[in-house]
């Protein structure tokens, strides 16, 4: 096996890659042309600097790249992806060197993921002396039936984005985000790159509740990627001023209610198994159930301590 960087016609073969891995892991290769697209040209992304091919025999059989968060020491997110038909434990230590040899120079630590039932890849990590650190869960819902009415704040009311305010929106969720084990650092142009500038916006789809001329959350939603049938709610927040008044369960029965009005089925969004705002249990209020787990794993750069 060796190691590259990337070119132009790696990108086809690569996206069969994702989803071979994708389909192993998870049992759904939902790895889309679109986002592949939108992360290759991400603002802040160099691709030779921050991507690496693993080959075999001329034949794409693994992928990493990294992804840093901009506190000192940052935190190397790294998405790492491994043929099905190769040695996990050599594939997967190959690309971790490239990582490590990426990150010694600013230090700090690396954060990979893959599903919890993913014994392969996740032995292949734990070899390498990665542990478990957090969870994450995909959602769902089943849209059949009558749905229930929203329950609004008093004083609280909702409606579609303007194409004028989408920095106001960005800074809301900046804010909101403040909160949680993950906060935003990202520029407004980064953020844009994978919300409002991506092929999947709807403005139709992102509601914003009001109090006034404040803002008070936010549901930003899109078709799922991966289910025509199917709304994904991409982000939801409710600021701290109006938290514990039911409005995040009111922005989140409202966006089923527009995936109902457009004839889809199902509802699905991503949480943070140990969101610090309990939205976890927000979402199971609202019905909803997991149906995959994803494992997020750590360790120093270097391996050291």
């Amino acid at each position: 096996m060796t190691l590259r960087t990337y070119r132009e016609d790696d990108f086809d073969p690569l996206l069969e890659l994702f989803n071979r891995h994708q389909l192993a892991a998870f049992g759904e290769a939902d790895a889309t042309a679109e986002d592949l697209r939108t992360w290759l040209t991400t603002p802040y992304v160099d691709v030779e600097r921050d991507i690496r091919i693993l080959e075999r025999d001329g034949r794409i059989v693994g992928y990493a790249d990294v992804d840093p968060t901009r506190e000192e020491p940052p935190r190397w997110w790294c998405d790492v992806k491994v043929d099905p038909e190769v040695d996990a434990d050599e594939a997967v230590a190959a690309l971790v060197a490239w990582i490590d040899e990426r990150a010694a120079a600013e230090g700090g630590s690396i954060r990979v993921w893959t599903s919890d039932t993913d014994n392969r890849v996740v032995g292949a990590f734990r070899a390498l002396g990665f542990e478990p650190s957090r969870h994450s869960y995909r959602m769902e819902i089943d849209l059949a039936g009558a749905p229930p009415a929203p329950s609004w704040p008093d004083g609280v009311q909702v409606r579609t984005v303007r194409e004028d305010e989408h920095e106001r929106v960005y800074e809301a969720v900046v804010e909101v985000w403040r909160d949680t084990n993950d906060p935003i650092d990202e520029t407004f142009d980064e953020w844009a790159h994978w919300t409002s500038r991506h092929e999947s916006f709807d403005p139709e789809l992102w509601f914003l509740a009001e109090s006034g001329d404040e803002l008070a959350g936010f549901s930003l939603c899109r078709r799922d990627a991966n289910d025509s049938r199917a709304g994904y709610v991409a982000s939801l927040g409710v600021l701290r001023p109006w938290r514990r008044q039911g409005l995040g369960e009111a922005l989140l029965v409202h966006s089923f209610a527009a995936f109902r009005a457009r004839g889809w089925t199902r509802g699905t969004l991503g949480v943070d198994a140990s969101s610090k705002t309990g939205a976890t249990r927000l979402y199971e209020r609202a019905g909803m159930s997991v149906y995959r787990d994803t494992v997020f794993l750590e360790r120093p750069v270097g391996g050291r301590s």
